[in-house]
């Protein structure tokens, strides 16, 4: 399989770039003939379409300008499958994918016929080459809202549906800053990380995307729109603080995923109903690098999380920060931490050698 994948993603530290590179990884596992290109790079550098119709009238298929578009309109009709990645920015794609786009228009010509959705279109210069022709795209977004991508996912349906190709497949990543949250959502991240790896399979396969790979990609990461914006908030606080260049530094994915603010929510959002049915009690977590308190108030199967000291807790933890990671993390020998003095418990010790069965790991 021929794949040509055009990336319109300007920021090569961001999360499209990570999943596209997961995507292209799978392309290749399977054998696929891949060329990569990056159309936002500085040598890649297009000029506007200017509607003159010169690729129509006076030179049929040449364009009027001279650039890298030259080379590459030869390479998009000899492609089997045809990816293109973006962010979205207001709703759409990014400007030079959206130029990349006005720019193929030499290979259409003067003249409408119907396409397979029913809309009277330009013709194709070439048609025969564009019969097979398989489009996927790949959309990566802030928001989680799904309706924030409909816009964009109906503009890439409209092209692929003009340039007479079958739509393999749509790839949307919602909710990007939230994929540093690696220690609150390990299965859930693992799943979608293989979802574009096993999209880059299949597209390498057959030009088209199984509908679990889709929904795998997609799956949520915060429970409900309270939360997305909460954690969307945390991560700009630290994004903020650290000055960062880079929404997917390693120093600052690693600070993000890391936090108290999200830890303990996610803890207590996942408390065991069943487990602690008969259980009352407050649990107090001190983490005095930061300096920080955290009340789990446990009341028969339900908990609440407040961000004060407890006057009386039934439990209190105090540790670093590092040491409660790791605790949270199933990483840290509990035992040989209590004896090195690094975790230290005050109140009912029955409470904390039961914490596992209290707040198990989230299951997605």
């Amino acid at each position: 399989m021929n794949v040509l994948i055009v990336r319109g993603n300007p920021r090569k530290t961001g999360f499209t770039q990570y999943l596209v590179n997961r995507f292209v990884v799978g392309l290749r596992e399977v054998g696929a003939q891949v060329t990569d290109v990056d159309i936002t790079a500085d040598e890649f550098s297009l000029k506007p379409c200017l509607g003159c119709y010169y690729c129509w009238l006076v030179k049929p298929g040449q364009c009027v300008h001279h650039d890298p578009m030259e080379k590459l309109l030869p390479v998009i009709l000899n492609a089997d499958v045809l990816v293109c990645a973006t962010p979205v920015y207001y709703f759409a794609m990014s400007s030079q994918l959206k130029n990349f786009f006005e720019r193929t228009f030499p290979l259409t010509g003067e003249g409408l016929v119907t396409s397979r959705m029913g809309i009277l279109r330009n013709r194709l210069r070439e048609p025969a080459k564009w019969s097979n022709k398989k489009f996927i795209s790949i959309t990566v977004g802030a928001l989680r809202a799904r309706d924030a991508y409909e816009p964009i996912n109906q503009t890439f349906r409209l092209i692929a549906d003009t340039l007479d190709m079958e739509l393999g497949g749509q790839l949307i990543r919602t909710e990007s800053h939230q994929l540093p949250f690696k220690l609150s959502k390990p299965i859930t991240l693992k799943r979608v990380e293989s979802a574009f790896h096993n999209a880059g399979r299949e597209a390498g396969l057959t030009g088209r995307l199984s509908a679990k790979t889709v929904a795998d990609a997609e799956l949520p990461l915060s429970p409900d729109e309270n939360y997305f914006r909460t954690y969307a908030n945390i991560f700009w606080e630290h994004a903020a603080a650290m000055n960062s260049k880079s929404t997917n530094s390693s120093r600052l994915q690693a600070e993000v995923g890391a936090s108290p603010d999200i830890l303990m929510r996610e803890m207590a959002r996942c408390i065991d109903p069943k487990a602690t049915a008969r259980l009352r009690a407050v649990l107090e977590f001190h983490f005095p690098d930061l300096p920080r308190h955290y009340q789990l108030v446990v009341n028969q199967g339900a908990c609440e999380l407040k961000f004060t000291a407890a006057a009386s807790p039934d439990l209190r933890v105090t540790c670093t920060t590092d040491i409660w990671v790791a605790l949270f993390t199933r990483q840290l020998n509990v035992p040989a931490a209590l004896r090195q003095g690094v975790i230290k418990i005050e109140g009912d010790k029955g409470i904390f050698t039961k914490l596992d069965r209290y707040f198990p790991p989230p299951p997605v």
